[in-house]
């Protein structure tokens, strides 16, 4: 899947933090650092991501 910037953007600065598994389609690899930065700050334990054709897969336990 092609990388889609303005989606990648969005991970980083606003990434919904409702449910997990969270499945983000088009966002750059690149992004999986400041997610997981982000979720760390806002208190969140065991969290991952993972990479697949379709996008990043993040994981995450509050």
């Amino acid at each position: 899947m092609k990388t889609d910037w303005k989606r990648t953007w969005q991970a980083i600065t606003a990434l919904p933090t409702d449910h997990f598994p969270l499945l983000l389609p088009g966002v750059h690899k690149l992004a999986a650092f400041f997610i997981l930065r982000r979720l760390k700050k806002l208190g969140y334990s065991n969290c991952r991501v993972d990479s697949s054709s379709k996008g990043l897969v993040v994981y995450a336990q509050r």
